[in-house]
């Protein structure tokens, strides 16, 4: 007898997860837009927060993710997240997991808008690299298709059964499962700085609402305040944990910049730190990170280190990391319930691509990892209540597009993008960057012109969403005085 097929997009946390609960009794493929070693995952330094220790509760956790989130997130989602986390780390510790100890207890990191450490990281600062690494060794029983960027989702009366590819010689192919899910990342690429892998540009977010999901709260875009930067470039990000153990953020005089601006000065709240510094930066302030409170630093954080050594960093004399903030991670996203579904049937969608609900207005730091771990794991189990049998589907076609289509420079719209939907957003350049983008077609027939066409899709998106929302919220801030 035929296994159900479960097509997964994405080889980060949440689509591997799902894939290990799923693999010994379902026909599982994961399709990955470059290898399957290349997603945010794998770039993630922080850690994985969750409520383990004897000072920690649930209950705490859910109130910071709340204060963090503006107030903002679903009561129902948060609730799972921090409830189930310790029980996801539980069991991957027993299936051979191992977050980093000291004396043989758990070492736990504090970061913004945390009230105590809670923060589980392995191998310091490559927590992401060794937690996505670990699940993908365990799946030894499904089909890794690489190299394939997910171009149309396929949809028979009104149910997803399979998605449309290109290779990398554009050639195309199909699959189709009982079950599609898409974990295919956020859409950080849509800026010209940002922490994200070069492949995550909204892919699954124009997929999604091309075949009918609905989004949510698209607006909502989180900016890391810290990221490397060099001769008018940003590079890696340098992780909140380093404000954690004790980095303060200061002009080149020394001054402290987040002195009376947060209770919670340098760990307060991402939105509040991104913000202030890109008026910093606005007025004519280099920003930097000045590391020379923290213990142990090239120990505690071997992936910063090295970063900053192949970038000829001199922060051993110094003590300074110059810094500046870049587009990281979205709150929104394709609207989902508790165990991964989608208004269309046969949908799912997990991880950043998707918005539960649990992050609101404004992420929790290290909440993304443990949200990966949850909802992958829900909805591999919602999939096991399902009875859906294997079908014979018939040949469908790509949708027909044009064979010149009008794009614009990938370059160019990026830049218009960080100008318009950037940390700080101005109503009447969100309507002339809308008419813009409307003089614009769509088009799949090649790898290129299928990214540019979700990074318009996904952009118009954003940007009907915070023309919506009138009032500051979180991540999405209007410049005083331009709205009442």
């Amino acid at each position: 007898m035929s296994k159900e097929r479960v097509i997964i997009v994405g080889s980060g946390i949440s689509g591997c997860m799902a894939a290990l609960r799923l693999m010994q009794d379902y026909d599982v493929t994961i399709i990955t837009k470059s290898q399957k070693e290349e997603s945010n995952s794998m770039l993630a330094q922080g850690g994985v927060a969750a409520a383990v220790s004897k000072s920690d509760t649930p209950k705490k956790h859910f109130s910071d993710t709340f204060q963090a989130g503006c107030f903002h997130n679903k009561v129902r989602a948060v609730n799972q997240l921090v409830t189930c986390g310790p029980i996801v780390i539980q069991k991957l510790m027993e299936e051979g997991m191992t977050f980093d100890e000291k004396d043989g207890e758990l070492l736990l990191g504090l970061e913004g808008a945390h009230r105590l450490p809670r923060i589980l990281h392995i191998g310091g600062d490559q927590t992401g690299k060794f937690l996505t690494t670990f699940l993908q060794e365990k799946l030894t029983n499904i089909n890794w298709q690489e190299q394939q960027m997910a171009i149309e989702l396929i949809k028979q009366n009104d149910v997803a059964i399979g998605v449309h590819c290109l290779d990398m010689e554009n050639q195309l192919h199909t699959y189709y499962g009982e079950h599609i899910i898409l974990a295919s990342g956020g859409l950080g690429q849509l800026f010209p700085v940002t922490t994200n892998a070069a492949t995550i540009s909204g892919d699954g977010l124009a997929l999604a609402y091309r075949a009918g999901a609905k989004l949510t709260d698209m607006e909502f875009i989180q900016f890391h305040p810290t990221l490397l930067f060099l001769n008018g470039r940003c590079h890696e990000l340098i992780s909140e944990a380093v404000r954690g153990e004790g980095a303060t953020l200061v002009r080149t005089d020394g001054s402290a910049v987040m002195t009376n601006i947060h209770p919670m000065a340098d760990l307060a709240p991402r939105d509040v730190v991104a913000a202030t510094l890109f008026e910093e930066i606005e007025t004519g302030n280099d920003i930097f990170l000045d590391i020379d409170a923290v213990a142990h630093f090239e120990e505690r954080f071997p992936a910063i280190t090295a970063s900053l050594d192949a970038h000829q960093v001199p922060f051993r004399e110094t003590k300074r990391i110059p810094v500046h903030p870049g587009a990281h991670f979205l709150m929104g996203g394709i609207r989902t319930d508790l165990h991964g579904k989608t208004n269309v049937p046969g949908l799912y969608a997990i991880g950043e691509v998707a918005n539960a609900g649990v992050h609101g207005a404004n992420r929790l730091a290290s909440n993304s990892l443990l949200e990966t771990l949850v909802f992958g794991e829900k909805v591999a189990e919602y999939i096991r209540t399902q009875e859906t049998k294997p079908q014979n589907n018939p040949a469908i076609p790509l949708t027909s597009q044009a064979k010149a289509p009008h794009l614009p420079d990938k370059q160019l719209l990026q830049e218009k993008i960080w100008e318009t939907l950037g940390i700080t957003r101005k109503p009447e350049k969100i309507t002339e960057f809308l008419r813009w983008i409307a003089a614009f077609d769509y088009a799949n027939h090649t790898r290129e012109a299928a990214e540019i066409s979700h990074m318009l899709v996904t952009a118009k998106l954003i940007a009907e969403s915070a023309l919506k929302r009138t009032e500051s919220l979180g991540a999405h801030r209007i410049l005083k005085g331009v709205m009442k």
